[in-house]
Formats: structure tokens, sequence, C-alpha cells
């Protein structure tokens, strides 16, 4: 952490993630076309993350707030598995295999992917700290 330029810098490892969620798609992954709209699991092990934020410091009502101007997110993942249900319109054996194509090629899947979810990721963070930030002034996230 450097308060004098108001920038963050954090390295975080995650062991493991495992995500649920709704997912609906249509585009091409490595080239294969793929559509579906259903749930979806991964398991995600060894995460290397490193965050790097930059803020500045705005005056509000009198007191010192900090704004997020840029979030950058940057990962490295050890091993991903993932199952999308409902791939193909339901179709089982096309889905089936879509699975097993994205699973073989987990790494270069993720390689694909992983600009748009750094990027997503970052913004999504980004408005979160401003909703913090902007809410209570500096001296009271850190207090002296």
């Amino acid at each position: 952490i450097d308060f004098d330029k108001d920038k963050v810098r954090l390295k975080l490892w995650l062991p493991r993630l495992e995500l649920s969620c709704h997912y609906s798609m249509e585009g091409r992954i490595l080239m294969m076309p793929i559509s579906g709209s259903g749930n979806s699991s991964g398991n995600y092990t060894n995460i290397d993350v490193t965050i790097a934020i930059q803020s500045q410091r705005i005056v509000k009502d009198g007191e010192i707030y900090l704004n997020v101007k840029d979030f950058y997110v940057d990962f490295n993942i050890g091993h991903a598995s993932v199952r999308l249900e409902n791939l193909f319109n339901g179709d089982k054996e096309l889905g089936e295999a879509m699975n097993l194509f994205l699973n073989d090629n987990w790494k270069s899947v993720a390689d694909e992917i992983k600009p748009i979810l750094e990027d997503t990721i970052a913004s999504i963070f980004k408005r979160f700290a401003n909703k913090i930030f902007h809410k209570y002034p500096l001296n009271v996230l850190l207090p002296h």
C-alpha cells in the first residue's frame, strides 16, 4: 500500500474456488460453436491473483473520500474443470462432447476467455469498492 500515491497492490493465492451459476451463451470457444442456457458449475484450484488499484482523493462536504480510477486484475489458474448443463438445446450427446472438450482443453479455454474475465471482474470490484469509498470518508475507513 502506497498511501502517498493512493495505490494498492495485492497478491492473493486461492487454493480452491467453486462456482455455481446460471449461464446463457451463444458463440465460439476455440473456434468450436457453443450455445446453451442452464446451470453451470466449476472447480478451480491454485489460483494466483494480482490486483492493482489506483485511486484519487476527492473532497465532498468538507471530507476526503477515495475514488477508484483504475482497478486491474490478473490471474492464473492451476487447474479448472467445468460443467455446463443444457448445451445445444438439451442435446445430451453434443452437450457431453462439449463438456469433455472444455475440460480436456481447459488451459486453452481459460487463456481465450481470460482477458474478458479479468476486465469483467475488475469492473465489478471497481464499482463495489467505489460504493464503499464514496459512502465513508477516508478517516472512517482508515482511522489514524
